[in-house]
This record gives structure tokens, C-alpha cells and sequence, in this order.
């Protein structure tokens, strides 16, 4: 009987020790699976935030920040299984409340991408984000931002090897700084926004939807863009890019050939010579009611296929010279995507297009 009793004080002692061990494991790393592999991920928590180690490039990458926390200073490295890894990664996939304590982040010199875009999906917007801080010689390549209504400064060094930047969704920021190593530039909604000077650096660029009184300069050694009046042209002149500020009335330089992608709330009526021949994909976010004169009399401008012609516009009047070009554009429309328009000659309606 006594060795039954110690038999069953064993096996106790054996489930208890056993429910600690599982428990400490728990409260350390916990296995999940991540999307984008298909593969069973270790998360680690640590202080006020969560990470995991990537398995390709062996390198921590912060997914979560503790709700509460007021500024996150990100760590240089962290200490896994008793190896040193430098943080390179701040992206949030799912992330916790912290959107709605977090004031501040304090980059670190190691990090290389600071994305918290994915979190606008599932919350909305950084509601108390006000500042960014970049420290000088940092290796920062990437920075990717969701709605941010109390951003106030994103502290950018000019010895920074930033390369991309996107915001959008930032009502109060008035100034902001760029690199001389930046190539992408996509800045949208932030009306207070007034000059921009872009680096030689730049390749692309998507900016100006709601900016009023935004100036804009591009560096004279730029290989790939230049700014003409209002409008941010390729280098040669032949693609338009961009328009800027508030004219709700622009007329296309002759030397445009293709209309690019752009966004401009504040355009109304878009006059296009017959130097334009093509409409690019995707072409394009403005105002709710748009006027597109086209100057065309044989042919109206190609319209790529699966172009997106949407956003918040209701309808589009194209107004063309003659019948000719009327019925051309009515099938390249088609072609287009555009969901509803007319196509006028004077104020005589020609055709209307309703493509749902």
C-alpha cells in the first residue's frame, strides 16, 4: 500500500512539474502560424513587445507593442536562446490596443523597415502617434505609415539611407525632411503639407492628393522626374506623374504622350491635347465630378485595359471634338473599365457609358 503511495505522490509530482515547465513555455514563445509561409512561427515576448526570428535572413521582427505603452524605443537587439540577434523589423501584422496609448517611436540604428500600414486595416489609424525619430547613421530603409490625425514630426536625418517612404492620413503634419538616398515617395492627404524637395535619388513618386498650397522641387541632377508648372513630369516631359496644389482647372503639357497615375482631389477639368495617346492602368483619383477635354479629331487616346477608373469619382463628361472621336472613345471606354461617364460635343450628350 505505502509503495502504492508513493507511486501516485510520483506521478503527481511528475504532472505538476510538467505543468510549470509547459507553463513557463507558454508565457515565453508561443507557436503560431504565419500566413505568408505556411509555416509554424515561435513568437517571443519580451518587455512590452512581441517578436519572432525570421528564417531566412536570422534576424528579430517585431509584430506587437504592449497596450499602454506611451514611446516604444526600439531595441538594438534582443536575446534569443542565449544568442544576440540586431532588430532590423517593426511590422505589425496583428497587432494589440497599442494604437491608442503609443506617442512615440524611437527607431534604433539596426532597424531597417518600420511598416505599421497593415494595422490601418484592422484599427483604423495610429490615433495618438505624434512623433518619429530617426537617429543619425541609422540604417532605416523603409517606412510605411497608416492614418496617423496627431503625427506631428517624423525626425529624419540627412545622412538617413531612407529609400521609401508612404504616409497618408496625417492632418497636422507641416513639414517634412527627405534624404538625399530616397527613390519612392508616395505622400497623400496631408493638407497642411506646403514644400517638399524631393532628392536626385528619386525614381517614383505619388504625392499631392490633398495638399492645397503644396510646392514641390526636385533636385536639377534627377535622372528620372522634373516639376513644370504644376505638374511632375518624367524626365523627358512625355509621362505626366503628377499634379500638385489646388487648380481645379489643368491643362496637359504638349509634351505629354501617356497619363500616368495620379491623385488630386482638387481637379475638376483636365484638358489633353493630341500629343496624349495613351491612358496608363490606374488612371485615376480626384474629385467627385470630372471634366475631361480632349483636343483629339481623328482618334481618341488608348485606354489600357483593366484600367481602374473609380475611388470617389461618380461619373466622368469627356468632351471631344467631333462624332469620329465620339464613337472611338465609346469603345475604348469598354475596353477601359470606366464604370459610368458621357461623352459630349458641346453640351450635346453623345453616348453614356454605364458599364456594371
Amino acid at each position: 500500500m505505502k509503495k502504492m503511495i508513493k507511486l501516485i505522490n510520483l506521478l503527481i509530482s511528475l504532472i505538476m512539474v510538467s505543468t510549470i515547465c509547459i507553463t513557463n513555455i507558454s508565457a515565453s514563445a508561443l507557436d503560431l502560424p504565419y500566413e505568408d509561409s505556411g509555416v509554424e512561427v515561435k513568437y517571443y515576448y519580451q518587455d512590452n513587445f512581441t517578436y519572432y526570428i525570421d528564417s531566412e535572413s536570422l534576424a528579430p521582427v517585431i509584430t506587437n507593442i504592449k497596450y499602454g505603452t506611451k514611446v516604444f524605443n526600439v531595441p538594438e537587439t534582443v536575446v534569443c536562446n542565449g544568442i544576440i540577434y540586431p532588430v532590423k523589423d517593426l511590422v505589425i501584422l496583428e497587432p494589440d490596443l497599442f494604437n491608442l496609448t503609443l506617442e512615440t517611436i524611437n527607431v534604433s540604428k539596426n532597424i531597417e523597415q518600420l511598416d505599421l500600414f497593415e494595422m490601418g486595416w484592422h484599427n483604423g489609424c495610429m490615433d495618438k502617434l505624434k512623433n518619429i525619430n530617426v537617429p543619425a547613421g541609422s540604417k532605416l530603409k523603409s517606412i510605411v505609415l497608416p492614418t496617423c490625425p496627431k503625427l506631428e514630426k517624423i525626425n529624419i536625418p540627412s545622412n538617413s539611407a531612407l529609400k521609401y517612404i508612404s504616409i497618408g492620413g496625417c492632418p497636422i503634419l507641416k513639414k517634412l525632411s527627405l534624404p538625399k538616398t530616397l527613390e519612392t515617395c508616395i505622400i497623400n492627404s496631408c493638407p497642411k503639407l506646403t514644400k517638399l524637395s524631393l532628392p536626385k535619388t528619386l525614381k517614383n513618386c505619388d504625392i499631392g492628393y490633398d495638399a492645397p498650397k503644396l510646392k514641390v522641387k526636385i533636385a536639377k541632377g534627377n535622372k528620372y522626374l522634373k516639376v513644370k508648372g504644376n505638374q511632375i513630369l518624367s524626365k523627358d516631359g512625355k509621362k505626366l506623374i503628377n499634379i500638385i496644389g489646388n487648380k481645379s482647372k489643368v491643362t496637359v503639357y504638349k509634351t505629354v504622350k501617356v497619363i500616368g497615375d495620379f491623385e488630386n482631389k482638387y481637379l475638376k477639368q483636365l484638358t489633353i491635347g493630341e500629343n496624349v495617346t495613351n491612358f496608363s492602368k490606374d488612371f485615376l483619383n480626384t474629385s467627385k465630378k470630372l471634366n475631361i477635354v480632349l483636343k483629339h479629331k481623328n482618334k481618341a487616346p488608348k485606354i489600357k485595359k483593366y484600367s481602374i477608373w473609380q475611388y470617389d469619382i461618380k461619373g466622368i463628361n469627356f468632351y471631344v471634338q467631333n462624332k469620329k472621336v465620339a464613337k472611338d472613345l465609346k469603345k475604348k471606354l469598354k475596353v477601359g473599365g470606366i464604370e459610368k461617364a458621357k461623352i459630349l460635343i458641346g453640351k450635346k450628350v453623345i453616348y453614356k457609358i454605364e458599364n456594371y
